[in-house]
């Protein structure tokens, strides 16, 4: 028998018994469309967070009270919240005076108000109070108007520059440059408005406004941690830059050799290992749950193979006795049992990404179907078919052509 005759003869025999076939493959249909849409949200996640994380610019360090390096040191986390001194505006000073390795030393410092024009309030939009240079070391980019100047902050003045969802609330038709706005209950003019971020894990990342550090302060006082931005010089390695800045906080902060740093310092690729470690643990964990069911799957594939080889034990027998050779009964078993289960393979992929697709449109969670998981989805699929359908070929196989003549 040629390979094309096998195939074709398992097509026949699994399109005479539609409704059985389809009850068998749904095992590899939910098996498969688990583990794709698994790893169609990993993968998806994996490169959302590659192109979203660094918002700071390529190679920026950002120096905070305490940052969250991932669920292993989380009571540490909790721990330096609790214990290190806020970061201030004298420790950007200093910063700026004495690093000679980093080219822009930078500072946030944020809170939450409503912000009003007229009879329209956006509720609790993120207020952010930043230094002049800000917006030379993040991504942010103005679609009107101007940034924030060292006049503007030098002077304490009121001027803001609206991130596009806020402008596009108040301001519907685009007119918002020169515009006052009150931010709580203070007014202030609008100098610019920000292009689209888009949002990170279905949140906005356009719901702020930005307005001068030292305004911020005036307002809502020095009682906050800074968070710091400072952006390594070009051919400078990030890990001297860090070293420098250690030794002037450390210095400033009054620590002895033996005690640990009371801020810490984070770069963008420490932040993208630590949601890829979390991502890895993920994996780890779910893909061998949801691998369970590709194995149910594959033991209904064996049990109705078995049933089919009751079935057509007749059948088999006239083969035998027309010359058909124990390979070709094991060859014939085999490709039906792993097309069935390929079928099913091809059904759960296209039914998980289209899910997805449908899940991404409403909820907003990234997605992306990576190459090696339609070929691991397909592979593992067939393997299923054949691995749980060697035991009911291998019965058929062995059959007696006389037994099996014989039955009816």
């Amino acid at each position: 028998m040629s390979w094309y005759e096998v195939f074709r003869l398992a097509l026949d025999a699994i399109w005479a018994h539609k409704l059985r076939s389809f009850l068998t493959l749904l095992g590899i249909i939910i098996g498969v469309a688990s583990v794709t849409a698994v790893a169609t949200v990993i993968e998806g996640f994996s490169e959302y967070v590659n192109e979203k994380v660094a918002v700071y610019g390529t190679g920026a360090l950002t120096v905070e009270k305490a940052a969250f390096q991932g669920f292993a040191d989380f009571e540490k986390f909790l721990r330096a919240i609790q214990r290190n001194p806020d970061l201030t505006t004298e420790d950007m000073r200093a910063l700026r005076e004495r690093l000679t390795l980093a080219d822009e030393v930078a500072a946030q410092d944020g809170s939450a108000a409503d912000v009003r024009y007229g009879n329209t309030v956006v509720p609790l939009v993120g207020i952010q109070g930043v230094t002049a240079n800000f917006n030379d070391l993040s991504t942010v980019e103005l679609a009107q108007g101007r940034v924030i100047s060292p006049f503007d902050e030098e002077n304490r003045r009121a001027v803001c520059v609206l991130g596009a969802d806020v402008a596009k609330e108040l301001f519907p038709w685009g007119d918002a440059i020169g515009k006052t706005v009150k931010l709580g209950r203070d007014p202030y003019e609008v100098i610019g408005v920000a292009k689209p971020l888009g949002t990170f894990l279905g949140q906005s990342q356009d719901n702020y406004v930005q307005i001068p550090l030292t305004t911020f302060h005036k307002v809502y006082g020095e009682r906050r941690s800074l968070t710091l931005y400072v952006r390594p010089r070009r051919g400078v390695p990030t890990e001297l830059v860090e070293d420098e800045i250690r030794t002037i906080l450390r210095t400033r902060h009054h620590l002895s050799p033996r005690e640990e740093d009371d801020f810490s310092i984070t770069s963008d690729p420490a932040t993208q290992g630590i949601f890829t470690t979390l991502l890895a643990t993920v994996s780890a964990v779910v893909l061998p749950i949801t691998g369970i069911s590709l194995v149910v799957g594959g033991i209904v594939i064996m049990n109705i193979m078995l049933v089919s080889v009751t079935e057509r034990t007749r059948e088999i027998g006239i083969r035998k006795s027309l010359g058909a050779r124990r390979r070709d009964i094991l060859r014939q078993f085999l490709a039906e049992s792993a097309l069935l289960s390929l079928i099913g393979g091809i059904i759960g992929l296209v039914l998980a990404y289209l899910v997805m697709l449908v899940v991404s449109h409403f909820s907003g969670l990234p997605v992306a179907l990576p190459f090696w998981a339609v070929v691991l989805a397909l592979v593992v699929s067939g393997s299923v078919g054949l691995f749980f359908g060697i035991y009911p070929a291998s019965k058929a196989a062995r059959l007696d052509p006389i037994q099996a003549l014989r039955a009816d």
